[in-house]
């Protein structure tokens, strides 16, 4: 499974997540300031590690 690095376009909080993380933060938004979330939050970090 791929990996992501997640961004808040917020708050600025950062990680790195799995897909099915990915999927869950697009559901229900930042784990940190509770804002939404799109698509454009996430970058693959799959392929920057190689």
């Amino acid at each position: 499974m791929a990996d992501f690095r997640f961004t808040c376009p917020d708050c600025g909080a950062s990680t790195v997540v799995d897909g099915g993380v990915r999927e869950r933060l697009l559901a229900v938004g930042c784990p940190v300031c509770g804002r939404p979330v799109g698509s454009a939050a996430f970058v693959d970090a799959t392929s920057a590690e190689q």
